[in-house]
């Protein structure tokens, strides 16, 4: 198995070495849904709203499905660290078994409910229609071409393999913008399939990402070859023991954006579609500090399992460092060129002003956002997944959602991105702060 040390070298270089691929390769797949959108627009208003309605679902599966690989990075990053081969490979052929046993029982019990969910969340009439029929081909289909992959690209980087997990994204999710557009709209011969065409595409660029994963874990030669459900129990048990914690704790992205949406569909479809366009550039700009808690994640669970106590504070150091400085550099950009930028996407005035007010009021959060992500990975990477999902949870139930209902009374859509920038701000705030005092703690029991 190849081998990459994050317990050696420059502190800053390793994370970097870490970071970037993952964004590229992540941000390439935001970029391609956004030029999707774009897609869609042209299709009309209605195909928009459905596309922003399937949003949350969309991120509520695939976030229950990958608290598996955050659940697995944790444990084979220490065993990475403690130079423990044969826990490293348990562990990873343990957690395909395992994702592949939710993804379908998510898919399966899903599928049933959709037209309730959409219900519930404001769509209705031939916009229900449409998020219904395309919802039926991704959650039968999709949820497993887009976890499998990204499982295994969690897995690969918690032994320091980024590089390719990277490319094989970027590459695919370029390959994705030329295969959306001729089931879309019917090009070179192929029937146009409309909105449903867009799930259509996700499916086929997924099965080549699945081939593109098979062939580089084979590679690196990190799974099981004989006696491969031994010690499953105690495997399941142990990637568990994170991983549910952390399936709750991303959940709550996905259900306090459902709640968002319930809320703006009051204010009429335009406003819907445009916080469906606004928060694409939030996943955008936000996937670099995605990408780099994530990383820092592996980082800290190769460097306890060495105990090199230093490497840590020392990556947190840099990490909440850029998170604060990228956040004023999507303040400065998307507050004064946020109508311009939606523009581009879709010219109708009313989902213009709805979405550029969006994007100057939220990027004030992402900062402190940015540096609650990161303390998040930290408690995880030490096996501590309870505190991450204690705040994911006080932020929407205690805070956001009471004041987005005040907010809303008061000062309309306006009142729900004013509620978003609040939480977000007190969650960092928050998570940084509990995050200080675990580590402090962890460090003292362990000395």
């Amino acid at each position: 198995m190849a081998i990459y040390d994050l317990t050696q070298g420059r502190v800053g270089a390793q994370l970097t070495r870490m970071t970037i691929p993952y964004f590229l390769g992540v941000s390439s797949m935001i970029f391609a849904s956004m030029i999707e959108t774009v897609y869609i627009g042209i299709l009309g208003a209605r195909e928009l709203a459905a596309y922003s309605f399937m949003f949350p679902v969309i991120m509520a599966l695939t976030s229950v499905s990958m608290g598996l690989g955050i659940g697995a990075s944790s444990l084979i990053a220490r065993a990475e660290g403690e130079g423990d081969r044969a826990q490293v490979k348990r562990i990873a052929t343990h957690t395909a078994f395992l994702t592949l046993l939710l993804t379908f029982t998510l898919s399966g019990s899903t599928f049933f409910f959709l037209e309730f969910l959409y219900s519930a969340m404001g769509a209705e009439g031939e916009v229900l229609r449409l998020v219904v029929a395309f919802a039926e081909v991704w959650v039968v289909f999709g949820l497993f071409t887009f976890t499998l992959p990204m499982v295994s690209s969690t897995v690969l980087r918690a032994l320091g393999i980024a590089k390719a997990p990277g490319y094989i994204m970027t590459i695919t999710s370029g390959v994705q913008l030329i295969v959306s557009p001729i089931l879309i709209f019917g090009l070179f011969g192929v029937p146009a399939q409309g909105l449903i065409g867009s799930a259509y595409a996700f499916v086929i660029i997924g099965v080549i990402r699945i081939i593109a994963f098979a062939v580089l874990v084979a590679r690196e030669d990190i799974m099981q070859t004989s006696n491969v459900f031994h010690g499953f129990v105690d495997s399941a048990k142990a990637i568990l023991h994170i991983a549910l914690p952390s399936m709750l704790s991303n959940l709550i992205g996905p259900v306090s954006m459902g709640i968002t949406l319930a809320l703006l569909a009051n204010h009429g479809e335009s406003i819907v579609a445009a916080f469906g366009i606004a928060s694409r550039f939030e996943m955008l700009l936000m996937m670099i500090l995605g990408a780099l808690s994530s990383s820092v994640a592996p980082f800290v669970g190769q460097n306890w399992g060495a105990r090199q106590i230093e490497r840590i504070h020392e990556g947190l150091r840099l990490a909440y460092g850029f998170c604060l400085f990228w956040g004023v550099v999507c303040m400065a950009t998307l507050g004064p060129f946020g109508d311009t930028l939606v523009s581009l996407i879709n010219e109708e005035p009313q989902m213009v002003a709805a979405a550029a007010l969006f994007l100057l009021i939220v990027p004030v959060s992402f900062g402190p956002l940015g540096v609650g992500q990161v303390a998040g990975s930290v408690f995880v990477a030490l096996g501590k997944p309870l505190p991450p999902t204690i705040l994911s949870i006080a932020r929407t139930v205690v805070v956001y959602v009471p004041m987005a209902f005040l907010f809303d009374h008061l000062w309309g859509y306006m009142g729900i991105f004013i509620a978003l920038l609040v939480s977000n701000v007190l969650f960092g705030v928050a998570s940084w702060w509990w995050g200080r005092i675990m580590l402090s703690r962890e460090i003292a029991l362990r000395v």
